[in-house]
């Protein structure tokens, strides 16, 4: 997608995608076992990095490590619990929306207050954004990683195209 004014909106390609389900009675003890976060929409960690999608899952992403690998190290740590570890690798894509204005452009197709000082990096956020499903996670400051189903993705890039352009453009082009 071409940058637009104050944002850029790049696809992430090859990213591992790999989501965990426990029994609720057994989070904490896979929370321990995987380091994961055991907070509301925090993330933590490198490679893989873990987002806390609720209080029984998380997403746990990679771009160096293959699905299968993110698998078996869940099923070795985890053996002796009921889990699941599903790779979604082909079932979602993952865009890098960074620039002064990703912010901005993020609260007008959500109802999360997208200020730095409520939604900071290392946080993360499932919500309704445009009409479709998505999580939101805060990489950096005005750097975000958007990730959605693979049948919303090119919805969401225009979403994102058309919400990047000048109202004022618009107006004037549509005078004449």
């Amino acid at each position: 997608m071409p940058d637009q004014p104050g944002f850029e909106l790049d696809q992430i390609d090859g990213r591992t995608m790999v989501r965990l389900r426990v029994r609720p009675q057994g989070a904490k003890a896979a929370g321990k076992a995987l380091q994961l976060p055991r907070q509301a929409s925090q993330c933590q960690g490198e490679d893989p990095v873990a987002c806390w999608l609720g209080p029984d899952q998380w997403l746990l992403t990679s771009d160096t490590k293959p699905p299968g690998e993110i698998i078996s190290h869940i099923d070795q740590l985890l053996s002796t619990q009921l889990h699941a570890a599903t790779d979604l690798s082909a079932h979602h894509v993952c865009f890098a929306l960074r620039g002064g204005a990703a912010r901005s452009v993020l609260a007008m197709g959500c109802g999360i207050d997208m200020h730095a000082d409520t939604f900071a990096p290392g946080q993360c956020a499932r919500t309704h954004f445009a009409d479709v499903l998505l999580l939101i996670v805060a990489v950096e400051d005005n750097y975000f990683n958007l990730y959605v189903d693979r049948s919303h993705a090119q919805y969401l890039r225009n979403w994102l195209a058309k919400a990047g352009e000048d109202p004022l453009t618009h107006l004037q082009n549509d005078g004449e």
